[in-house]
């Protein structure tokens, strides 16, 4: 006779293979196969959306530009607004991935949204393009963050170390490398390190704050943190400086369309995708508040943050707060890990949205970037493609630091742009004609978060164009509006070239290269018939 506990198992089982069911039959009728294995909960993705949002640790290593960019009361009240329109953005975001679970995300709701059309497959190959490059561009921020806060460290340990802009940069590409590692061979247990990066963050964000808070002797008073300004940035004038200020927040708060990408990964992905990307957003609003508040409370002093020999603001703060070098660097190594999570998490997701770009048709050599493995469940190709890109970019900082400060600007504002676009969309085509999945927000608050999200998404873009200091040199030039002109260059002239002739169709076929696929779309196993 079998035990309870065998029952339970079993029934959980079948429980799993039931909603695995529905979920490849929601990914069939949208016209792709399933290929990636689905061993994602809630908890895990949650885990992995906050892994790359850590909103807490975005915010301390932005901490030196907030404090020239409109000071303590930007960063603070610009944390809350910001937060607050973010609020509407992920509402809109989550209705649309709830009718469209798939790995392409913001690209892909704009061509379902749009049925199809002339029009919309050439918006979402557009979007695919400023995705991608958004999403490749943040992955290499937060490598370059571990690199930094390694040698911070080390400077803070060893004054008389140099820091040399080459060593900064391998730094990064080990750390790349092992995140390639951990993605393709550790696959079967990403969940579980998903998991851990959550609890790591909470916990890290909870000990950090308590610390400095306990250790600081003379903090800072109220009037200081909820009020003053600061105005260094050259621009005289106090509303484009705390608008540049806002501008960290928003920094700060993104890339919560992960769970989107990893929806072909997740169990119920229709109900359970949208729940995480707005729940990361909450506790990054939670935990980002309660960062700020303690970190303005315990700045000693703001000069020593913005000229710290260390190159990290935030390790500055701490030793600045402790005086303690031992207890400073271990507050460091839990935000370096951190640093670390994320950077993991952005691989994953950008070797993702990769992958289903490619099994579009839209990539060069797609039919081997669109390939899954089929012991180890990853898409290698894709994995180890998007990584170049993340280790090309920080090549960048051997020439110039400034110029890599462009691709954190584009990091940003081609997420915000990609969030923008199938938003615009759905309120162009008709919400009328729009079939929301699991989760609906209904006539009234459908309009009200695609609008407001909308209004919020234009404003930080235009301003993320505006330079940071003045007046404008070499070596304070914002080159985004250059670096974003040329992503939307090279888009076009690809869709021109190849694009409009191999980007998928229409919604259950695919065209790859000339060769149309029939019925769902696949990258590894698949019967191909040539096109007439």
């Amino acid at each position: 006779m079998d035990s309870p506990i065998d029952s339970v198992d079993a029934m959980n089982v079948a429980n799993d293979i039931d909603t695995n069911d529905v979920d490849a039959n929601k990914l069939g009728e949208l016209g792709y196969k399933q290929e990636l294995k689905r061993s994602f909960s809630l908890l895990s993705m949650i885990g992995f959306s906050f892994a790359i949002l850590t909103c807490w640790t975005a915010l301390g290593t932005t901490l030196s530009s907030a404090m020239l960019n409109g000071g303590p009361a930007a960063l603070f009240w610009g944390w809350v607004g910001v937060c607050f329109f973010t609020i509407f953005v992920v509402l809109s975001m989550a209705e649309i991935c709830s009718a469209f679970p798939v790995a392409g995300g913001q690209y892909s709701w704009v061509l379902l949204i749009t049925e199809c059309k002339p029009w919309g497959r050439g918006l979402s190959y557009i979007t695919g393009w400023i995705q991608l490059a958004g999403l490749l561009c943040m992955g290499s921020t937060a490598l370059f963050q571990v690199g930094e806060f390694v040698a911070g460290m080390a400077v803070l340990n060893n004054p008389e170390y140099e820091i040399k802009q080459w060593q900064l940069v391998l730094m990064t590409y080990a750390c790349c490398l092992i995140n390639v590692f951990i993605n393709i061979f550790g696959n079967r247990i990403l969940n579980r390190i998903n998991d851990f990066a959550l609890w790591w963050s909470v916990l890290g964000f909870i000990i950090t704050t308590v610390v400095i808070l306990v250790v600081t002797p003379n903090k800072r008073d109220a009037s200081f943190v909820f009020t003053s300004s600061i105005d260094l940035s050259g621009w005289n004038n106090t509303g484009m400086s705390i608008i540049l200020g806002i501008l960290q927040s928003a920094y700060g708060m993104c890339c919560y369309d992960a769970p989107a990408h990893m929806s072909e990964e997740l169990h119920n992905a229709t109900r359970e995708a949208p729940r995480a990307m707005v729940l990361s957003v909450f506790i990054g609003f939670i935990t980002g508040l309660g960062y700020i508040m303690a970190l303005l409370f315990c700045i000693v002093d703001i000069d020593s943050i913005g000229n710290s020999a260390t190159g990290v603001p935030l390790i500055q703060l701490f030793y600045d707060a402790i005086d303690n070098k031992a207890g400073s660097t271990c507050l460091a190594v839990i935000t370096c890990i951190c640093s670390f999570f994320a950077s993991n998490a952005l691989l994953t997701e950008g070797a993702r949205s990769l992958f289903a770009f490619a099994r579009d048709g839209a990539m060069p050599f797609s039919h081997y970037l669109c390939r899954v493995d089929s012991n180890l469940h990853v898409p290698i190709y894709a994995t180890v493609v998007a990584a170049f890109f993340q280790c090309a970019f920080i090549a960048i900082d051997f020439g110039s630091e400034t110029a890599f400060l462009t691709v954190l600007s584009i990091a940003t504002v081609g997420l915000y742009v990609s969030y923008l676009l199938p938003i615009v969309t759905l309120m162009i085509h008709g919400r009328d004609k729009f079939k929301p999945g699991y989760y609906s927000l209904g006539k009234f608050w459908g309009w009200t978060s695609n609008i407001l999200g909308s209004l919020y998404l234009i404003f930080t873009t235009i301003f993320f164009f505006f330079p940071t200091m003045m007046p404008v040199d070499g070596n304070n030039m914002n080159y985004c509006i250059v670096a974003f002109g040329i992503t939307g260059i090279f888009g076009l002239v690809s869709w021109f070239t190849a694009g409009r002739k191999n980007y998928i169709r229409s919604l259950n076929v695919e065209i790859s290269h000339g060769i149309e696929m029939d019925n769902s779309i696949s990258g590894s196993d698949v019967e191909y018939e040539k096109k007439n």
